[in-house]
């Protein structure tokens, strides 16, 4: 009887082995294509990236394009407040 007991241990040890073996090659399998897939993903959104920065810089630059154009016209409306204010020829 024992020495049943240590085959059926030895058979379960091999069994485990086996499993084990088939398990890490599915995964290994299944991790090339995700893989690709993942780097594939990486660089849309990279590119996604690139294009969002690009569209940031623009809106930066046109929001001191137009912060420039409202002190022009804040000094020109003081200027003109002023000119109203000052006293005619008399």
């Amino acid at each position: 009887m024992a020495g049943v007991g240590a085959e059926l241990d030895q058979l379960r040890a091999a069994l485990q082995r086996g499993l084990g073996q088939q398990l890490d090659q599915l995964t290994r399998d299944d991790l090339g294509p995700r893989v690709d897939e993942l780097v594939v993903e990486n660089a849309g959104l990279v590119a996604d990236f690139a294009e969002a920065r690009k569209r940031a810089d623009e809106l930066v630059r046109q929001l001191a394009e137009v912060q420039d154009d409202l002190a022009g016209a804040r000094l020109s409306l003081r200027r003109m407040i002023w000119e109203n204010n000052q006293p005619g020829p008399g």
